[in-house]
């Protein structure tokens, strides 16, 4: 399984300074209001050094909004809006568990291909870390994440591969804006019915722009519905 991940994820591990593997568990239950409008509430629980440690559990509350549907229809395009909150409690790199609050705006644009799906996301991203226990110099940490990915789906089966490269640019750094992670995941996605889908994951994400970067690999395991 590593010798997969060196080969389908790029940079490898070889060489690297600091490196670690996790697993990483995902539910995610959506439920549409109206059409076109929809709510979302997902759970996420991610382990590391080597999947040995508990290091974070997100529960996150959402809403997205489709824009322009009747419009971008006829040409396989899809926009959508959505906003999220995200209650976070993780063993950070001060090596103590605390809780911090995100809160998430998106924009995200897709155009179908036949079975092709070619797709970007912008992510505004605002973390409030607790001051009550820990000092931070950069308080809330403030992202910008760009990701754009590629995804088939097997006609007549119910099979779906995607691969995404996501960049994260921080705001707030005090010099300059910076950006400092690339993350990459490649990922089959398997729809049990039509309120059902479960997905296995290959996450690799290397620190850039830094002396010793770390990187970090995972394993996930994802399940939806509707």
């Amino acid at each position: 399984m590593l010798i997969l991940l060196v080969v389908l994820l790029p940079g490898g591990f070889l060489g690297a300074q600091s490196y670690d593997f996790g697993t990483e568990w995902e539910a995610q239950y959506s439920h549409a209001i109206v059409k076109g409008t929809e709510i979302f509430v997902g759970e996420e629980l991610r382990f590391k050094q080597m999947s040995t440690r508990f290091t974070k559990t997100e529960t996150t509350l959402g809403l997205s909004q489709s824009l322009f549907r009747r419009q971008l229809k006829p040409y396989g395009l899809k926009l959508k809006l959505g906003a999220s909150y995200a209650f976070i409690y993780r063993y950070n790199s001060k090596h103590y568990y605390e809780d911090q609050h995100r809160l998430n705006l998106n924009l995200s644009l897709t155009k179908k291909f036949g079975d092709w799906t070619i797709g970007y996301r912008m992510r505004y991203q605002t973390t409030f870390r607790n001051e009550r226990i820990g000092e931070y110099k950069y308080n809330p940490q403030m992202y910008l994440r760009n990701r754009i990915g590629v995804s088939y789906t097997f006609p007549d089966k119910p099979w779906k591969l995607s691969l995404t490269e996501e960049l994260f640019q921080r705001l707030n750094h005090p010099s300059r804006k910076v950006m400092d992670e690339s993350r990459t995941v490649l990922s089959a996605d398997y729809q049990i019915d039509r309120h059902n889908t479960v997905s296995l994951q290959l996450k690799a994400a290397i620190e850039v722009q830094v002396k010793n970067p770390d990187r970090y690999f995972a394993l996930g395991f994802a399940y939806e519905f509707d």
